[in-house]
């Protein structure tokens, strides 16, 4: 039989749509790869270097944002044919376009090095004339400016991958400030575009919206290019805004231009906001398509970036669980997380090869002024040879200089080689904790979990095999009913039957409770669920005392779980007023359990020393009536939440309070903590605009307290 007739006429209708909705993109890129077929023809034919760079700068421009490597491969091409006639400004020109590719290919160090020899191009005046052609008709300073002025924006986008907020802003207003000298009005609009995503991502939506909308001015006046980035932007701003009806309209606006302009690449984001927009509304079948459409965008242009894809997969699974097809959603889910993983191992060893080349160019950057510091003192040494004349005075100064010339080169070789060896040893230790940290998280949960499920299911196996007796004795009771029956006693067959009714009755009862024991055990499996998933990043209305309760419980039965002699009170004291509050309910309760398991073990280790002093009867320092106890208490003041995690161990010395909050850094014995708890929790609260706080006393107990600003739901 033939394979599409197997198919589910469900699948087959999913299949239908998405080929009909891949119909203009396949037509478009069949469009760009006759004319890039041309192109290719056209260059194998052309008989000067000055066709040929024009040639590839127009095939580079088809594949700019559908085919990096292909872009890639032909900028490299011009570059060699540049560097070859001694054309200095078109190889700045050129070298703005690869470190736009690389760093889009996360190849951050090759993209900061092509980046910055093109900056020292571009910045020397000599440099203006060398050139094939005006990539502008603007004149040759204000062309080699435009040139800078896109190199400075490239270096924008770089460093804040890098989220170096200082380095970023600098870059941006550098290259705003050039493009208006030049006069520029499409590079100014792009840089608007992209400042004002800056900004979006800085909660400024106010300027953002600002700077948009004069980009928008621009591109309108000056033809379709960019239009869609502008239009994507201002429906993001009105999406954080709350404006659904204005942020879906935009977004249509940009996926329309980015159609037109087959921008893969950008159309996939497009798709990937109005996926969200959608999930956020509880949308099923709108989040759905738009979230297959992103994917089918992706895959169509070939995607390789592990972080795109990451975050169609996680868009799929969301949209699936929103419409509560849990198997599809568990299969995208695990796609999102591989994903995931992999787009970080790449951005790690990408950030370590950035360090490298930045650690290069200070290099450099020293050499220089070393090499400025000798050209001095051989003027010095000149000068005193003029005066002087003595031929042996300056053979000891020349001799003493390449002295110290050789010591300091071999310092500075073995500080390389030091370095080079310290982010070795440091990207692996890191990963190990990382995954240390993750791993002891994983088995408290797993424990609590564990255990909240048991008590339930003691239940159901118990009551169950009570059922199975019961509907033994009925059976048996019947039985003696219906042959007392067929003997013609009736009074000792009513009887009997009497018993069965009564046994069915108890049987009904018993499977009640089966049935209610099992729905608590499936209550606490979805309620886990919710809160082990990863986390979004998107605020949800939650109930802040149900979440620290159950992390509370977790943990507890976590630690019993490991240690069976473990023991402790455990105290709540919350604030009904509070209500639901917006947060990010999965990192809030990682901060809730990781303050929480703390707090035990603090207590616990409090214990193991005063049962330490009992044994060694030591009657001054025995605190027989020691009790270890944890207090969780939430309350509401000034439109501010306190959440409150208080122990009475050991407390923290005043002489390591000020390192707590530091990476890596724990008090813990080897194998037992990663020292990143504390410094993940610090960084999470800072996220939701909040605060961690801690006041302790030795000997007394510690209380870490989160102050969460009030976003009601």
């Amino acid at each position: 039989m033939n394979t599409i007739n197997n198919i589910h006429p469900y699948m087959k209708k999913i299949l239908s749509i998405l080929l009909i909705g891949l119909l203009p993109f396949i037509a478009n890129a069949q469009t760009n790869k006759n004319t890039a077929d041309s192109l290719k023809q056209a260059l194998r034919m052309a008989t000067s270097d000055s066709t040929r760079i024009k040639i590839i700068s127009d095939v580079y421009w088809i594949y700019r944002e559908s085919n990096r490597d292909s872009a890639l491969s032909y900028i490299q091409k011009g570059l060699l044919i540049a560097e070859k006639n001694n054309k200095s400004l078109t190889v700045a020109w050129i070298l703005a376009f690869k470190g736009y590719q690389l760093y889009h290919l996360g190849k951050y160090g090759e993209s900061l090095q092509c980046l910055l020899r093109g900056v020292k191009i571009a910045e020397n005046p000599a440099n203006e004339n060398k050139i094939f052609e005006l990539p502008k008709d603007l004149g040759f300073k204000k062309n080699r400016l435009t040139v800078l002025a896109q190199l400075h924006l490239t270096l924008a986008f770089l460093m804040n991958s890098m989220q170096d907020t200082a380095q970023t802003m600098f870059h941006f207003e550098e290259s705003k400030r050039i493009a208006e000298e030049a006069g520029d009005d499409v590079l100014l609009a792009s840089v608007n575009v992209n400042l004002g995503n800056f900004f979006i991502d800085l909660g400024k939506l106010d300027s953002a919206l600002l700077l948009e909308r004069a980009a928008l001015a621009i591109y309108q006046k000056n033809g379709m290019k960019g239009l869609g980035s502008a239009y994507r932007r201002i429906a993001m701003i009105y999406q954080k805004q709350g404006d659904i009806k204005k942020a879906v309209e935009n977004s249509n606006v940009a996926i329309y231009w980015y159609k037109k302009q087959n921008n893969q690449s950008s159309l996939a984001e497009a798709y990937s906001l109005l996926t969200s927009i959608y999930q956020n509304e509880k949308s099923k079948d709108s989040s759905l398509y738009y979230a297959r459409k992103q994917l089918a965008v992706l895959k169509l242009a070939e995607s390789k970036d592990m972080e795109d894809m990451g975050a169609a997969y996680s868009n799929l699974y969301k949209s699936f669980e929103l419409n509560g097809n849990i198997d599809s959603a568990y299969i995208y889910k695990g796609l999102a997380l591989q994903a995931t993983e992999k787009a970080l191992e790449d951005k790690v060893l990408n950030l370590v090869a950035f360090q490298k080349e930045a650690f290069k160019e200070k290099e450099q950057l020293q050499l220089l002024e070393q090499e400025k510091i000798e050209t001095k003192n051989k003027l010095r040494t000149y000068a005193l040879f003029s005066v002087l004349g003595a031929f042996l005075v300056i053979g000891f100064f020349l001799y003493r200089n390449n002295q110290q010339k050789q010591k300091a080169n071999l310092v500075l070789q073995e500080q390389k080689e030091k370095v080079e060896r310290t982010l070795t040893e440091l990207k692996s230790t890191q990963s190990q904790l990382i995954q240390s940290e993750k791993m002891a998280s994983l088995g408290e949960l797993t424990a609590g979990i564990a255990h909240e499920i048991q008590n339930p299911l003691n239940f159901v196996n118990n009551f169950s095999e009570v059922s199975a007796e019961l509907v033994d004795e009925m059976n048996e009771e019947i039985a003696t009913g219906n042959t007392q029956l067929s003997n013609g006693n009736l009074d000792k067959a009513a009887a009997n039957l009497q018993n069965a009714t009564e046994i069915a009755n108890d049987l009904k009862q018993n499977l009640e409770k089966i049935n209610h024991h099992g729905k608590r055990a499936g209550a606490i499996v979805t309620g886990m669920l919710q809160h082990s998933r990863s986390s979004s990043g998107v605020k949800e209305p939650t109930n802040i005392n149900a979440l620290a309760d159950e992390y509370l419980r977790l943990a507890y039965h976590g630690l019993r779980a490991k240690d069976k002699e473990f023991n402790a009170t455990m105290k709540t004291d919350f604030d009904e007023s509070i209500g639901n509050i917006n947060i990010i309910p999965q990192d809030i309760g990682r901060v809730i359990l990781n303050l929480i398991t703390n707090a035990f073990y603090a207590c616990t280790e409090r214990m193991r020393s005063v049962l330490n002093e009992n044994m060694l009867r030591d009657a001054q320092h025995v605190n027989q009536g020691y009790v270890p106890t944890v207090s969780v208490i939430t309350k509401k003041e000034n439109n501010k939440i306190f959440i409150s995690v208080k122990d009475n161990g050991n407390g923290i010395p005043q002489k390591i309070l000020d390192k707590i909050f530091q990476p890596f850094f724990t008090t813990k014995p080897t194998g037992q903590g990663t020292g990143l708890g504390l410094s993940l929790s610090y960084d999470i609260v800072k996220v939701h605009g909040g605060e961690l706080k801690v006041e302790t006393k030795e000997g007394e107990g510690s209380t870490f307290e989160i102050i969460l600003p009030i976003t009601n739901a």
